[in-house]
């Protein structure tokens, strides 16, 4: 028979390992059941997810390359917060900065934690009542704003050109809820 009691367990300490510029390692030390465990927990900055929509259904997408996968990578807008940063101001300045967007209509459609075992929170928005204008990429940025029908960028999950599991959720759900008339 399955046991179906869960144990929590405490915290006993934490100690900085490691810290890059979006996320920081900690090791840390908790107790369950009498028992000490050492763990390292990664904790990631929040990032923005950002579906930029049009009236007649077209999306606005990006082709950037990623060094993570070795290729260029389709994907929908996005970016990490400062820290402190409000998310949807965190949104508005990267739909700004990457695509020369801006949207007068912005809606928060979501937000996850990405890993069970990671700290990564995403926030997914949609955004509408669009006005183009230039965009300013950071230096290390190079991408390729794109216009596309929302079914085709579905059909780019199963190419395997969007491959990031974020993006693809994020792109899912916006046609769900599309669908079904949420936004």
């Amino acid at each position: 028979m399955q046991n179906n009691t869960v144990i929590e367990s405490k915290l006993l300490s934490t100690k900085k390992v490691f810290q890059a510029k979006y996320f920081h390692v900690d090791e840390i030390v908790v107790s369950k059941e009498g028992k000490e465990f050492t763990k390292d927990l990664i904790t990631w900055a929040p990032v923005v997810l950002i579906i930029p929509y049009t009236k007649e259904g077209d999306i606005y997408c990006e082709m950037q390359w990623r060094d993570a996968f070795g290729k260029i990578n389709f994907e929908v807008v996005a970016g990490h917060t400062e820290p402190s940063e409000d998310l949807l101001v965190a949104a508005k300045r990267e739909l700004k900065e990457e695509t020369g967007l801006t949207a007068k209509t912005w809606k928060q459609i979501a937000s996850w934690n990405v890993n069970a075992n990671l700290r990564a929170r995403i926030t997914i928005f949609a955004a509408t009542d669009l006005t183009e204008g230039e965009s300013s990429l950071d230096e290390d940025e190079s991408l390729a704003l794109v216009k596309i029908s929302l079914s085709d960028a579905l059909n780019k999950i199963e190419t395997g050109e969007m491959g990031a599991a974020t993006h693809i959720a994020a792109l899912l759900l916006f046609d769900k809820m599309k669908r079904e008339g949420k936004i």
